[in-house]
């Protein structure tokens, strides 16, 4: 998407999101689409603790502290929580130990 954005000259203070600048380059929806299977299917596989303790534990951790100011900004699992309908990491957890679902 960095690239696309380039590409098309779009600069940062234009909040324009993935599947406009898809639209802008003329490419395909398949490809969003192939990127949240993707992303959905190694979310599942961390789940699963299929890769080990440490990516469960810096998938589920917490920092401490104060953050910065103004909105946060939007990390890995709020992808995958919006893309799997969720809100709770317990259902998503759940929910990928069924590989079908």
């Amino acid at each position: 998407m960095w690239c696309y954005r380039r590409l098309l000259k779009v600069p940062w203070t234009e909040k324009k999101n993935n599947t406009k600048i898809i639209q802008m380059a003329d490419v395909n929806e398949r490809l969003l689409q192939q990127l949240m299977k993707r992303k959905l299917g190694y979310a599942g596989h961390i789940m699963r603790d299929s890769s080990g303790p440490l990516l469960q534990l810096s998938l589920a951790g917490k920092i401490e502290g104060n953050g910065g100011q103004g909105r946060p900004r939007k990390n890995w699992m709020d992808d995958v929580k919006e893309w799997s309908g969720s809100t709770n990491y317990g259902y998503m957890k759940r929910k990928a130990e069924n590989r079908e679902e």
